[in-house]
């Protein structure tokens, strides 16, 4: 890891390579989640268990061992709230359009500073914090002008808004691990946890063999490429890109994930809510730059389970 050798103070261009792929591999999910063509819930749980799986492989190869009993307990909030969130974020995916998605969960900033200051005695910035209401009101505009018979329901993006809480909860609820255990570890813990909450989901609703051939294969693509390539590239970036470039890069990802859908979903967009999604990207801009490396650390991993969106 980075700390572990000091900031990095100037960006290599491997390093910026590696993080425009985590971008790229991130944006895609949504889109990825919806060609998959099952329920949210089953999608969720094999990709989870998928993930599971192959971290605690890495784990084993990696480090030699298993998780311990302790290292267990220590995760156990970490995962049941990390299960909650993949449960809804993927629900959501299904439920609304993915520009309402990927923009209700870029807002998971605003919700750490206030969190960060109550929790750990964080000190808010408070410009950052009114040009966070600039992206409140973005976000206003991008929800608000939807295309009537588009693709974003009521339903949809409400689920997004309690995936950005339990996204927000997770971010915090594994900061204080992440100083005392590895990220493998953390995987390895965290994820299993997971799965097994959103197992009851797909049971009881019959949902856990509601998949075919071609949305099994959309499935594995996603659990390899959320959730294990776009982690090692974020690893190896950390080393050789400064924490507040990185952050920068991934403000930009909800924006990248409303080209795919245009693209592989034909979903539309409208004029105002365009301008919409450049006052969010403006505003999270700002606040990643006024915060400086406070809220860029928690920010470093923002779309996968390091840090959520919850690819």
């Amino acid at each position: 890891m980075s700390g572990a050798r000091g900031p990095v103070r100037h960006a290599r261009p491997i390093g910026l390579v590696a993080m425009v792929a985590v971008v790229v591999t991130f944006s895609a999910s949504s889109t990825i989640i919806r060609k998959a063509g099952a329920p949210g819930p089953t999608i969720a749980f094999w990709r989870m268990l998928g993930s599971s799986i192959i971290w605690t492989a890495l784990l084993r190869l990696k480090e030699g061992h298993f998780v311990s009993r302790q290292e267990w307990r220590r995760a156990l909030v970490t995962g049941v709230v990390l299960g909650f969130n993949i449960l809804l974020f993927y629900t959501a995916a299904t439920r609304t359009s993915v520009a309402n998605l990927e923009f209700i969960s870029a807002l998971a900033p605003l919700l750490l500073m206030p969190a960060g200051a109550l929790l750990f005695h964080e000190k808010v910035d408070r410009r950052a914090a009114l040009f966070g209401l600039i992206s409140i009101a973005g976000l206003a505009l991008v929800l608000f002008d939807a295309p009537k018979r588009g693709a974003a329901t009521w339903t949809g993006n409400g689920l997004a808004v309690l995936s950005l809480v339990t996204w927000s909860s997770y971010l915090l609820a594994s900061r204080q691990l992440r100083k005392g255990m590895s990220v493998a570890t953390l995987m390895a813990s965290a994820l299993p946890i997971a799965t097994l909450i959103t197992l009851p989901f797909v049971v009881f609703n019959g949902d856990i063999s509601r998949f075919d051939t071609r949305s099994m294969m959309y499935i594995v693509v996603l659990t390899l490429l959320t959730g294990v390539v776009a982690h090692g590239l974020i690893v190896f970036a950390q080393r050789k890109v400064p924490i507040g470039i990185m952050s920068m890069m991934q403000v930009g990802q909800p924006a990248l994930a409303v080209v795919w859908s245009a693209i592989f979903l034909s979903q539309s967009i409208r004029a105002l809510q365009l301008l919409g999604m450049a006052m969010v990207v403006f505003g999270l801009a700002t606040v990643v730059v006024q915060t400086q490396r406070r809220t860029a650390r928690l920010l470093e991993t923002e779309n996968g389970e390091l840090a959520g969106s919850a690819g």
